[in-house]
This record gives C-alpha cells, structure tokens and sequence, in this order.
C-alpha cells in the first residue's frame, strides 16, 4: 500500500511543477519591451502626425496657388465680331491676291526674276516668306469671305497647291539640287493655281446686295 502512495504521489509532482512553472502569457509585462514599445509607437506617432503636418501644408499651398492663378487670369471677353461682308471687302481682297500673280513686284515677277538670275538662296528664303503672307495671308483672308461650303473646301486644296507649288521651287533650287526647268514649271503651276483660285469671288453671295 506505502508502494502505491508513492507512485501517486510520484506522479502528482509533475503535474504542481506544471502548475507552478511560470510561462510568458499576454498579461506578462516585460519593462525593457514595454520602454521599447511605447518608443517605437510614440516614434510612429510623430512621424505619422508630421507626415499629416506636411501633408496639410502641402494642400493649402496647392490650393493656393490654384486660387492664385484662378483669381490673376483674365475673364473670358466676348469673342471678336468678324468683320461684315461687303462688296468691297470682297473686291478689295481679291485684288490683293490678283496683284501677286500680275505686277512687277508681285511674288510670280520676283520668283521670275530670281530664277532668271539664278539666285537660289534668295529663292530658297523667298519661297517660304512668301508662303507665309500669300498662302497663309491673303489667301487665308479671301477663303473666309467664301459664302458657299463646299467651295471652301474646295479652297483649301486650292491653298495648299499653292504651297506644294513653292515647295517645289524650293526643291529645285537646294544645293546641289538646282534645277532651272524644275523652277519654271512649278511657277507655271503657281501661276494656275493662283488664277483658279481667283475663281471664287464671282461666287460669294453678300447679303445687302
């Protein structure tokens, strides 16, 4: 019976010691981790708050600046009234491009000129000044008088013949490219299209007539 109390008694100890031990659990306070701890969040809490900060900042500047800009740029003013169309507008402009194709100091003479002088720098810069003031000038002008919507389109590929037509002038003049034959032909080109494109006034309807 003494044999059997001490076996129970043997294997009870184990258990107390079970009991007894002590193991870290949630509520075990370490103060060394918890220094630690309340160092790392109080260091994110900063952080966080200064991100916030400069977060805020960075807003209002934006929000500034857009105000800023939004309060200094001019209102928006009615638009420009296009000019009315008259019969003398019409005359007027169409007798500026007439001008270009038949007098001495139009662009056709002084392309004319240039090349019989075999002047190719000055035909290089010539041809694309006159594009310029002819093509985009006062062929621009004169297509915005056109009354009929088809004959404006048709006007834009009239332009820009007009422009291929210098462009090849142009080309033929380039170093080692000149080309007296190429130069002639495209300003018979220039020529043509120019006088089509004259065409158009007799079509312009004008209201008051």
């Amino acid at each position: 019976m003494a044999v059997q109390t001490h076996s129970w008694i043997h294997c009870l100890v184990p258990v107390f010691l079970l009991i007894w031990t002590p193991h870290p659990t949630k509520g075990f306070v370490n103060p060394s981790a918890a220094i630690s701890t309340c160092r790392t969040t109080s260091m994110q809490t900063m952080s966080t708050q200064l991100h916030a900060t400069r977060r805020g900042i960075l807003t209002q500047s934006v929000l500034a600046t857009s105000f800023a800009v939004l309060t200094t740029l001019p209102l928006p003013s009615n638009a420009k009234t296009s000019e009315p169309i008259t019969r003398a507008l019409v005359t007027e402009t169409f007798a500026s491009i007439r001008e270009e194709l038949t007098s001495s100091s139009g662009v056709v003479a002084t392309l004319q000129k240039l090349i019989d002088g075999g002047n190719y720098d000055d035909i290089l810069q010539y041809t694309k000044e006159s594009d310029a003031f002819f093509r985009k000038g006062k062929l621009g002008k004169a297509r915005k008088l056109l009354t009929d919507d088809k004959l404006k389109g048709d006007s834009v590929l009239m332009s820009n013949a007009v422009t291929f037509d210098l462009i090849g002038i142009n080309r033929a003049s380039r170093p080692g490219k000149e080309n007296k034959e190429e130069q002639q032909r495209y300003l018979q080109e220039l020529k043509s299209d120019v006088e089509k494109f004259l065409e158009l006034e007799s079509t312009i309807v004008v209201v008051d007539e």
